[in-house]
């Protein structure tokens, strides 16, 4: 058996099915509550991870974002696109800031 860790690749893909199930079981009267931790990551991923919540708050179904313990930079981004973020009263939530490398060609 592969007993590697999954990727962030992978889990994105499990969430896109976990939310194409949830869009077409939930009900007016059911919300979906994410238990969030990450440090961050890169912002490709984490990106496809919030428009998956967005397909959710796009199906009319509310979100809310449990952080007990730390959601930063990527993670951040991820929980600010719910409808709620509920945090515990010492998580760490909040954005360092993405630092982006670019070629400078001027004066070649």
């Amino acid at each position: 058996g592969n007993d590697s860790p999954p990727t962030t690749h992978d889990l994105v893909e499990s969430i896109s099915h976990v939310v194409s199930l949830l869009t077409q079981v939930a009900t007016k009267y059911d919300e979906v509550c994410i238990l969030l931790t990450s440090p961050g990551g890169s912002v490709t991923e984490y990106g496809l991870a919030a428009a998956q919540i967005m397909r959710l708050k796009s199906a009319g179904i509310p979100v809310t974002v449990l952080v007990d313990k730390v959601a930063a930079s990527g993670g951040y981004m991820m929980a600010s696109v719910a409808d709620k973020i509920v945090a515990a009263p010492f998580a760490l939530l909040g954005s360092v800031g993405v630092i982006a490398g670019l070629p400078n060609f001027h004066k070649i």
